[in-house]
């Protein structure tokens, strides 16, 4: 496995030309009121990534059970309640996305912290504002599969 860094210049360059998707599917969220580890586990058994929820932060569920940490002042820009579903958030959040352009396992450090890890075949995510067309700078780890299921072309 590579460990890469997130603000690398393949990385940065790889997203400059990367395109952008839309995040699809509800979610499940449950807001935390105490202090909770997460373990981000991929369809594939990957150990994605480890986070802790702070009270206030999100615990999200995409379709294909991935579970993941937003943090409360993120949470409501990227996500809205469904109606008549309490617990379930229709996504609006958007990304710049790009297969992972070292096309071997790779680890990094992410932006909360802890260590990330991808397949060859994963892809790289930095969320996106279409308002400002200006992406966050924080690139993140997607698995493939997982992209695929809550993803698409914007």
């Amino acid at each position: 496995k590579m460990n890469v860094d997130r603000t690398s210049e393949v990385i940065f360059n790889a997203l400059e030309i990367g395109q952008v998707y839309a995040k699809f599917g509800d979610i499940k969220a449950e807001e935390v009121t105490v202090e909770t580890p997460i373990e981000t586990v991929l369809a594939d058994g990957t150990k994605e990534t480890k986070n802790v929820a702070k009270p206030g932060d999100f615990i999200v569920t995409n379709p294909g059970g991935e579970r993941y940490v937003v943090l409360a002042a993120k949470f409501p820009t990227l996500y809205a309640p469904k109606d008549g579903e309490p617990g379930v958030y229709e996504p609006t959040g958007q990304v710049v996305a790009t297969q992972n352009p070292y096309k071997t396992d790779i680890s990094m450090m992410a932006v909360w912290g802890t260590m990330q890890s991808g397949a060859a075949d994963c892809w790289i995510a930095d969320t996106y504002d279409p308002k400002t067309r200006e992406r966050e700078n924080e690139p993140r780890i997607i698995g493939n599969t997982e992209f695929a299921q809550t993803y698409k072309l914007a």
